[in-house]
């Protein structure tokens, strides 16, 4: 059981519907059968004026939007243990996607900059206050039950910062049983090609092994309960080695858990974050990131990454991923409304629909537009909800299967938990995994880091064969990593050639491109 440690030629059938400025300048329309695909144009448009950083909550206020807690929930939950020293601590990403967000800003689809050829961009103010959030959990939360990880303590702890003896070590917690339906979908098993594919020649390591009966499976939905269950199977397995180490970090207005899974020594003195599915229908990313670890905790003893033994690496760097930040939003692409388990949230985003059908964001049934959600269950978009120039995201007014950027800054729990996550340390490298398009995000106007960010962004553009690209979006977690006190050297990568969500047949490639991107980020980590 987990040992938890609190804590885009547009492709259309049919006529596309409905283009409109109006109510919702900046959305992507659902009104195709099969999603659009485009990428970015190589123009940047829009002036993003000069940056800024907007204040974060105030301190122990809860995230600002429906006021009221957390739905409370008649599943039947599994009881564990806490078992253990407690460890406790303190984009938008303009997405190469389904259709281009009118009135929305482009990506910068470039080489990297040579020398001091980066970006022109404003400087960030002084007084940005874009240090990590203070507000929701950081203190006494009544509204916000469960918010207890990164924040709850001194801000000098967080993972690997030694035990709170503060903490009840024996303290039981519940963990729920995920989405609504069944996840009885096959693992596939015929991938069309060998899973040991490499994407450079001559380039073979340990990642062309392949693990002995492996936990982590290839589904066509990767789904929040399989990744419980997976966390738990891994913990089983590896747990008394002291390889892996798991955290809670908060809990979704639905009630799922949102986890950290340390790989390696969680006492090191290097940290890189790697964080994936926080758009609800990119959800093959989880899977990624669950193989990555699984392979890392599988080798741990046996193999090399350019010459230095993964125990090394891992005694030197901690790698903690976040590999679902988004449950609820993937529970409602996967499954539709029965992925949901509270009644006032099934209202809500039948609300949504309502409302993108009179603004004309789309014609499509009701089931099939919850095939693209991009949102969490509220109907915010999380990768607009980051302080990272949060007021110049334009967005809809209302809630919305996408492009909502919610009511402030860091208005919901999983966006609040990741910023507080990425200010619960001294981080080395940031990682966001997304989908689609096949490039890296990794500058930003204002950006404090960007040598850095290049340089890490080169390494991993020739491990993985993607392009290099600079962000113009605002409001999204690499963004924000980038320009505030203390920032974080970071990469977007986005995954896949098609729309999402991504077949499984797409796997094969973004497995054998990525699967060792982490072990690179961690040794770029251990260099600097």
């Amino acid at each position: 059981m987990i040992a938890l440690r609190k804590k885009s030629t547009f492709l259309i059938t049919g006529v596309l519907a409905v283009w409109t400025g109006i109510a919702c300048p900046t959305a992507a329309l659902a009104t195709m059968e099969v999603p659009s695909l485009e990428v970015p144009s190589g123009q940047e448009s829009g002036n993003m004026g000069e940056i800024q950083a907007e204040p974060l909550p105030e301190q122990n206020s809860a995230p600002n939007g429906s006021g009221a807690a957390l739905p409370e929930t008649s599943l039947p939950q599994e009881t564990i243990t806490v078992s253990g020293p407690d460890m406790s601590g303190p984009n938008q990403e303009t997405m190469a996607e389904s259709l281009p967000e009118a009135g929305s800003s482009q990506e910068t689809a470039a080489p990297l900059p040579e020398g001091n050829g980066q970006q022109e961009s404003t400087s960030v103010p002084e007084n940005n206050n874009s240090q990590g959030p203070s507000g929701p959990g950081a203190g006494g939360n009544s509204q916000q039950p469960g918010v207890y990880g990164p924040g709850a303590g001194s801000s000098s702890q967080g993972p690997g910062a030694g035990p709170n003896q503060n903490q009840d070590q024996n303290q039981t917690s519940s963990l729920d049983t995920g989405a609504t339906v069944p996840d009885n979908l096959p693992v596939v098993t015929d991938l069309g090609m060998p899973e040991n594919a490499n994407v450079v020649s001559g380039r073979m390591d340990y990642f062309s092994e392949m693990v002995p009966n492996p936990i982590v499976s290839v589904v066509e939905k990767y789904s929040y309960d399989r990744m419980v269950s997976d966390l738990n199977k891994l913990q089983e397995r590896y747990g008394s080695t002291g390889r892996i180490h798991i955290n809670e970090l908060n809990t979704t207005f639905d009630g799922r858990k949102m986890y950290e899974v340390i790989l390696g020594n969680p006492d090191a003195p290097k940290h890189v974050l790697i964080h994936a599915g926080i758009h609800a229908r990119e959800y093959m990313t989880p899977l990624l990131v669950m193989k990555q670890l699984e392979y890392g905790l599988a080798f741990y003893d046996q193999a090399n990454y350019e010459g230095v033994p993964l125990s090394t690496l891992l005694q030197q760097v901690a790698v903690h991923f976040v590999p679902m930040v988004n449950p609820d939003g993937i529970s409602i692409s996967q499954f539709g409304i029965d992925g949901i388990r509270s009644e006032e949230l099934r209202q809500q985003i039948r609300q949504c629909y309502e409302n993108d059908l009179a603004q004309g964001r789309t014609s499509a049934a009701f089931d099939r537009y919850l095939i693209y959600w991009k949102a969490n269950g509220r109907g915010v978009d999380l990768n607009q909800n980051f302080p990272a120039n949060w007021h110049l995201v334009g967005s809809c007014p209302n809630p919305s299967y996408a492009s909502y950027k919610g009511t402030e800054p860091l208005s919901e729990p999983e966006s609040w938990a990741l910023a507080n996550l990425a200010a619960s340390r001294k981080w080395s490298a940031t990682v966001s995994y997304h989908s689609m398009g096949n490039i890296i995000y990794w500058d930003y106007q204002g950006n404090r880091v960007t040598e850095e960010s290049r340089e890490l962004t080169s390494l991993i553009q020739a491990s993985t064969g993607y392009r290099p690209a600079g962000s113009s979006g605002n409001g999204g977690f690499k963004d924000w990593t980038q320009i505030k006190d203390d920032p974080i050297p970071g990469v977007t990568i986005e995954t896949g050639s098609v729309a999402c969500p991504l077949p499984v047949s797409q796997y094969v490639d973004i497995w054998s491109r990525n699967k060792m991107v982490w072990a690179l980020v961690a040794k770029y980590a251990m260099e600097h």
